[in-house]
């Protein structure tokens, strides 16, 4: 695509973003959960660093398709990722190139930061999984877990006895130790031979 630009995406881009977001949401059948709010992105772009980050592509005709991501860390690498968030192009400029050149412009940001990439997608979605292999990344076998906040509060909510104590466990003395789930933690003691 010859007119095709990347450019980061800015404040004034938040409208156009919000409604690629509900088209997204749309595509993959979830509109319900696409609840982001026009204040909510304008004030996670304006903090210092910016909550997310992205890249808008345009041609001739507007823009054609974003890619949003963030600035996580790794503990086990003791250093930052970028975590791609969502890669999305307008039905009108599918297979023109644009998610490609929209990796490009990340691969641009990870290598002049030292930063990998890592991202999430359905495991049926077959035009992501040929663009991503077709520019070299791999996929790694995961089952994502998602704990809505509902749940969550009902998880806190029930009323469960605590765990049994395990043969040869004793409770931890009041005050002392970590708290576990129930409020204690079990110390293990050993019999002497």
């Amino acid at each position: 695509m010859s007119d095709l630009t990347v450019r980061s995406l800015v404040t004034g881009d938040v409208p156009m973003l919000l409604d690629m977001l509900r088209e997204l949401a749309a595509f993959t059948g979830d509109l319900a959960a696409m609840t982001a709010q026009r204040a909510d992105l304008d004030e996670a772009l304006a903090e210092v660093p910016p909550r997310f980050r992205g890249l808008i592509a345009e041609d001739g005709s507007g823009v054609v398709g974003y890619l949003s991501y963030t600035i996580d860390y790794s503990i086990w690498t003791g250093g930052d990722f970028i975590r791609i968030d969502d890669v999305y192009v307008r039905e009108r400029a599918r297979g023109r190139g644009v998610g490609r050149q929209l990796m490009r412009a990340l691969a641009d940001v990870g290598v002049s930061q030292a930063m990998r990439v890592r991202w999430e997608m359905a495991s049926d979605n077959t035009g992501a999984r040929r663009l991503y292999a077709g520019i070299g990344a791999a996929p790694e076998d995961k089952t994502i877990w998602r704990w809505p906040v509902a749940a969550m509060e009902a998880f806190l909510d029930r009323s469960e006895p605590p765990p049994s104590t395990a043969e040869g466990a004793v409770p931890s003395e009041a005050g002392r130790g970590l708290p576990g789930e129930d409020g204690f933690i079990l110390v293990l003691r050993r019999e002497k031979d």
